[in-house]
């Protein structure tokens, strides 16, 4: 109802103005806050260890609680959203996640921790799927690489650079005690972002699929973009994710950013908890991790540059394959210089590559009626299968030392495979209506 009143309110210039050059950064900034928040507990384990003297299960748990979360709010909100509107999911999970945020900086034991991560897991797996789908939806075919896939993640990578840097800042001041403020401050980010977003519209290509296309075109124009060619409007059936050659699609995405993933988290949740075992010290660590991060982002920046511009399969392959030796680099090298030059090329390629197109291809594949939900299913795979990486990360890493990165860069070597094996994943410059209309059991 909140969006729909949106929709339909006359939109003033000032605010078409606001719309059009705030909308997308907006929406994308929800991943700032979900970069920030689940990769802010990398950092602060190294604090929580000694303020709740954890053992190796429970960093494992603590660690692992919101991207459980995660998973279940993907599914359930991700079908909402598509029931519902992309609007109102987005506006309700920042409420939430303020208040998680704040109740996890004043928990007094473990399993308080752990409840207080699940919740707050649950509110960015509510934002995902949700902003996901509206950033491609309103990307145009010539962009929609760098809107869908760089954009978010030069935000997600921004908020785990944040969290390392305040880590930094907050350690001389406030000891073990640095955690509690990692979780609290970031109540204030999302509830700004909560204020800002209620300006925003709907989804038009979410209204056209409703058969609301008046409305659709009145934020098209606001947006300045040209409608696309082809606007359906569907009935919307959960048997669309398996019509036809649909459920290939939806396992190749889950598949491929699940698998990719659980390789990719040493690049970034699962690093500091790696590289401490090297015995280098907290600062060292963090410090590790922040340049993991920060090469990251570059990447994701330089990316940006081709993605729209290459053939995105192909970028698939060659960095997976990439990713795939330098792992084995860190894992054989152990030390020193060397260790330094491949956690850099494993990080670059991790963001120039599989790290991005995962989340572009992962809203691809599906109809507009259905888009939350595939994304939020291929999402809840992919945050499980982190989940499972962070879960066994102390332990291995407390037995094999840092060798365990040669098991994790694996992943990357089956997730070249998967994309060499599906044609379809070249979806540079297609128009989105036509990519997830291939091989579903519709004509193209």
């Amino acid at each position: 109802m909140v969006s729909g009143m949106a929709s339909r309110s006359a939109m003033s210039p000032r605010r078409a103005r606001f719309v059009r050059n705030w909308t997308g950064r907006l929406v994308a900034f929800g991943e700032f806050i979900d970069g920030y928040d689940l990769l802010v507990i990398g950092a602060a384990i190294l604090f929580l260890k000694p303020s709740f003297h954890l053992t190796a299960a429970q960093i494992g748990l603590v660690t692992a609680a919101a991207f459980v979360g995660t998973a279940l709010g993907l599914v359930v909100f991700g079908d909402l959203s598509d029931r519902f509107g992309r609007r109102v999911i987005f506006m309700i999970n920042l409420v939430v996640f303020v208040v998680a945020s704040l109740a996890a900086a004043f928990v007094q034991d473990v399993w308080q921790l752990v409840a207080a991560r699940f919740v707050l897991g649950v509110a960015v797996g509510m934002d995902i799927p949700t902003s996901h789908a509206f950033l491609t939806e309103i990307a145009p075919k010539s962009r929609r690489g760098r809107i869908a896939g760089s954009l978010p993640n030069m935000m997600w990578l921004s908020g785990a650079v944040t969290s390392v840097l305040l880590a930094l800042a907050l350690q001389p001041v406030f000891g073990d005690e640095t955690w509690r403020w990692l979780f609290g401050l970031a109540a204030l980010p999302a509830a700004a972002v909560l204020v800002a977003r209620q300006f925003l519209p709907e989804s038009p290509r979410w209204l056209s699929a409703r058969g609301r296309v008046d409305e659709a075109r009145r934020i098209y124009d606001a947006l300045g973009l040209e409608p696309p060619k082809r606007e359906v409007s569907e009935k919307r059936s959960y048997r669309m994710l398996l019509a036809g050659g649909a459920w290939r699609r939806l396992a190749t995405v889950t598949a491929f950013f699940a698998i990719q993933a659980f390789g990719g988290a040493v690049a970034t949740v699962a690093g500091p908890l790696i590289i401490s075992s090297t015995g280098i010290g907290v600062s060292n660590t963090l410090y590790f991790s922040l340049l993991g991060f920060v090469v990251g982002l570059v990447a994701v920046v330089a990316g940006a540059a081709i993605i729209d511009r290459v053939n995105r399969r192909w970028l698939g392959v060659w960095t997976c394959l990439g990713v795939f030796g330098a792992g084995l680099g860190i894992a054989f090298t152990g030390e020193g210089v060397g260790l330094v030059a491949f956690w850099v090329v494993y990080a670059m390629l991790t963001w120039f590559g599989p790290g991005v197109l995962s989340w572009v291809w992962s809203t691809e594949a599906f109809p507009t009626s259905l888009r939350g939900l595939g994304s939020g299913i291929a999402q809840c795979v992919t945050r499980l299968a982190i989940a499972l990486n962070v879960f066994l990360a102390p332990m291995l890493a407390q037995k094999h030392g840092i060798t365990v990165v040669a098991w994790y860069a694996c992943a990357f070597l089956v997730s070249a495979v998967i994309v060499l094996v599906s044609p379809w994943l070249a979806t540079t410059g297609v128009e989105l209506e036509e990519t997830n209309s291939v091989e579903s059991g519709k004509p193209e």
